[in-house]
């Protein structure tokens, strides 16, 4: 009998990718003409600056981690993740989310709720298969949810703390959520595609790397950067360093699907080295943050956001020619963007439009391939 659930609402990805993709290029552009003069105006609830890096955070970062979470979740358990109705209210509430507070800060309601309904939900999944390895995910977001929370309530004036460490916390956890993942994804989707690849991977090494990025980030969201929190940062760039040429990134130099995998990780290691070069008080914080958010967290987004969809479509895992397109140009963000805050001042808003131009192209081809993907009935059957 053919089920009545529409195909976008049949697994928790399709919606969730989509819709991170959309609201990514829809609010990157907003954001760049808001810094020419020309967006929507937001000073009433939250500032333009704050917003743009709210919404790339929760908005998009975060949409993508729960279409992977509902996904991921059903198949380490076995259970039934939420689909059709229910799966359509969740879609609904973070719609809410991102509409609402542009409306009224009261509708921020929507959005605080959302990530802890998605942790509840994946986590009471988790823990009836008493998978406790696996709780770092609800757990995580939940942290998450608690951050957007305490920044909603600093941005709109109702706690006395400034909402921009909130916001750089975020961050920091998001990139937790990828070194966790990518730790474990990476080397065993390169080893299974690259015939008689030899990599290094070691336990102690992966948990070093894990504990000095946890360590650095606690170290700067809760103290002032010194020379201590310089020299954790430099030694945890050189540990995903070690980390990725064990892998053996320059073996997937044929393979599109791999290689941003690897690229995009790489940048967590300019992220940390910059970050400790910002611990000395030699740059600001921005570009760290920027190879974290553009680089690292954009890069593994669009690798895992294409890989996944064709895998969970029964689809060979093979890029294209849009793949190959948005794979270049997602990096190419992250470089303008950096160039821009080298550059002399004259061309940082030429740059920067370049950079978003980039970003934008890359998420609206996404758009352009898998949205029919992602509705048509046909892929249900082929993912049986």
């Amino acid at each position: 009998m053919r089920s009545r659930t529409p195909p976008i609402f049949s697994l928790g990805f399709r919606p969730f990718y989509l819709f991170a993709a959309l609201w990514s290029a829809l609010a990157l552009f907003e954001w760049l003409l808001e810094l020419n003069g020309y967006g929507i105006r937001r000073q009433q609830l939250i500032v333009g600056m704050q917003w743009h890096a709210h919404e790339m955070l929760f908005g998009f970062a975060a949409t993508v981690i729960t279409g992977f979470s509902l996904t991921a979740v059903r198949a380490w358990t076995g259970l039934e993740t939420p689909t059709g109705l229910s799966l359509a209210l969740l879609v609904l509430l973070w719609l809410l989310g991102r509409i609402g507070p542009l409306l009224n800060p009261f509708f921020a309601i929507f959005d605080i709720a959302f990530l802890p309904v998605i942790a509840i939900v994946i986590g009471r999944l988790i823990y009836q298969r008493r998978m406790l390895r696996n709780l770092f995910l609800p757990l995580t977001i939940l942290v998450l949810g608690f951050l957007n929370g305490l920044f909603y309530l600093a941005a709109l004036g109702y706690i006395s703390i400034d909402p921009n460490p909130l916001l750089f916390t975020a961050l920091y956890l998001i990139t937790m959520i990828e070194v966790m993942i990518g730790g474990r994804v990476i080397p065993s989707f390169t080893a299974n595609t690259v015939p008689g690849i030899q990599q290094f991977r070691h336990p102690t090494l992966a948990k070093a790397t894990l504990l000095f990025t946890a360590i650095s980030f606690l170290t700067l969201a809760f103290f002032t950067p010194n020379i201590i929190s310089a020299a954790l940062c430099f030694i945890t760039a050189t540990l995903h360093a070690i980390l990725l040429w064990g892998w053996r990134p320059l073996e997937t130099k044929n393979k599109p699907i791999l290689w941003i995998l690897h690229i995009s990780y790489a940048w967590l290691v300019l992220g940390f080295s910059l970050l400790g070069i910002y611990s000395l008080k030699l740059v600001s914080i921005y570009p760290a943050l920027h190879a974290f958010g553009i680089g690292a967290t954009g890069g593994l987004i669009i690798g895992m956001i294409t890989r996944t969809a064709l895998g969970h479509t029964g689809r060979p895992l093979v890029a294209g020619k849009i793949e190959h397109a948005c794979y270049l140009l997602v990096p190419c963000a992250a470089t303008f963007w950096l160039i821009a805050h080298l550059a002399p001042s004259y061309l940082f808003n030429p740059l920067l439009a370049i950079s978003g131009a980039c970003w934008c192209l890359a998420f609206l081809l996404y758009l352009h391939k898998y949205s029919p993907i992602m509705f048509s009935a046909d892929f249900i059957k082929a993912a049986k």
